[in-house]
């Protein structure tokens, strides 16, 4: 589902949602007895830069409807920014909705974020908090707390969302359909790093290739983020399994660190699988 908002800045309104794994400080908050429509989770520093990157998502826990048109996001530090959501706009019941405005709008350090119905009441606020990571991780709210990680995704899925930005010849942060904004790492390659040899080039196929495109997540089950909180996972674009190509294409080399659920070593032309190896595939 897509919101438009009413100000002159467009913003996206996507559903999120699913069993999340979060660790570090948890924070008590309550809920205002106005409204049964929460504040669910936010990141104030994504990966990145924050302009166009950052997000706040709602819920509605509740069994029955609510119209959220006109109700606004209000952050208080920093530049106070107060955003609205477009009148006729329905939350439904158990749905998720992640607002991402075009611009920086949350402070990175002991920020709040306040949602107001239409009459300009408080529905409900977060704490404050600081997130001074410039990486995946952020708050999401846990039944009365609120926790700092990453989520778990469940696994056997494969997820749908479009390449907003191309960091590099194996990175790219993903506009989710569900999750906002992540930061994907394609699995089980490795492209030249900035001022190598190669890197304009690995950069700009990946452009051509995905920018902006309808793509698919194979997560991998084995390992689904790396140091960084970044996402591990296949890229499909069109059917057409980016990081295999990439290999083949000569603009990233094979980098197959176990445990994997994908073993890389099979994109390349001249890999032949151990006998052990060849063995457990017939056998599956």
């Amino acid at each position: 589902m897509i919101i438009v908002r009413m100000t002159k800045n467009q913003g996206l309104l996507l559903g999120i949602g699913l069993t999340l794994l979060f660790t570090a400080v948890a924070l008590a908050t309550t809920l205002s007895a106005s409204s049964d429509v929460i504040l669910y989770a936010f990141d104030q520093n994504p990966a990145g830069t924050d302009e166009g990157n950052e997000w706040v998502a709602i819920h509605n826990p509740t069994n029955k409807s609510v119209n959220i048109g006109n109700w606004t996001f209000e952050s208080i530090h920093g530049t106070t920014a107060i955003e609205w959501i477009a009148e006729g706009t329905t939350l439904y019941p158990g749905a998720y909705c992640t607002y991402t405005p075009f611009y920086g709008w949350h402070n990175n350090s002991e920020e709040t974020i306040i949602l107001r119905n239409a009459k300009g009441e408080e529905v409900d606020r977060t704490p404050v908090v600081s997130d001074s990571e410039n990486d995946n991780r952020y708050w999401i709210r846990n039944n009365s707390k609120w926790t700092f990680g990453v989520k778990e995704l469940e696994k056997g899925e494969l997820w749908s969302g479009y390449a907003k930005t191309v960091v590099d010849g194996d990175t790219v942060d993903v506009s989710f359909n569900i999750y906002g904004i992540q930061r994907v790492r394609l699995v089980g390659i490795n492209t030249p790093e900035i001022g190598e040899d190669g890197y304009e080039e690995a950069k700009a196929f990946v452009n051509r290739t995905c920018w902006g495109e309808a793509i698919k997540l194979d997560v991998d089950d084995m390992e689904q983020y790396d140091p960084y909180y970044r996402i591990l996972a296949v890229v499909y674009v069109n059917e057409t399994n980016l990081n295999e190509k990439m290999v083949k294409e000569s603009y990233a080399e094979v980098m197959y660190i176990p445990p994997s659920e994908f073993d890389s070593r099979e994109w390349e032309a001249d890999y032949t699988p151990s006998p052990a190896i060849a063995s457990r595939a017939t056998n599956i």
